[in-house]
């Protein structure tokens, strides 16, 4: 009998009550979390991301993408003693400039919070091999400046966690074009 009530995933109590199993545990580290197979979403809509990428068919000869560009990145970025996750997604009709942009999560009762979204690049024709770096409890953007799709110059900001937003620290970097 024990084995028929472990094998209907029910248990009883003494007084004869079912017991209905335990659902599943929430998230304890954010490093349980795959990141390059997970929905997320963008301007409203979700995005089943498989193995870093979504792609759909929007019209003859038209498809838009989704890719997580770089990263994930795990690093105490808030002080508060856990992980949390950075990294880049680049989206837009394939074959053409695409915009990217960088996003930070935090765990928070068991459930991923978008703590941040930055900018990295606007409607731009190339890509970088790496976009951020996390340090120290800083995390470093390159962002992508383009005329006309093509990149002009790159900027590279470090951001702090202020206890309730990302600020800048120190002076930001012009940098020479290193798209790829």
């Amino acid at each position: 009998m024990l084995v028929l009530g472990a094998a209907s995933g029910f248990s009883q109590s003494r007084r004869g009550q079912r017991i209905p199993p335990q659902s599943q545990p929430s998230i304890i580290t954010i490093q349980q979390v795959d990141f390059k197979n997970y929905t997320l979403t963008l301007n409203g809509k979700a995005y089943k991301l498989i193995d870093g990428f979504y792609a759909e068919t929007l019209g003859p000869d038209l498809q838009w993408a989704l890719e997580m560009a770089d990263g994930p990145y795990f690093g105490d970025l808030t002080g508060d003693k856990k992980e949390e996750v950075a990294f880049i997604l680049r989206y837009g009709n394939i074959g053409a400039p695409k915009t990217a942009e960088a996003r930070v999560y935090t765990l928070q009762n068991g459930r991923l919070v978008l703590l941040e979204t930055f900018a990295v690049a606007e409607e731009v024709s190339c890509e970088l091999d790496h976009y951020m770096k996390i340090e120290d409890g800083t995390i470093s953007l390159e962002r992508i400046y383009a005329n006309g799709g093509r990149c002009d110059h790159n900027e590279i900001t470090q951001y702090r966690w202020n206890g309730t937003r990302f600020m800048p620290v120190g002076n930001t970097k012009r940098a020479a074009c290193r798209c790829m």
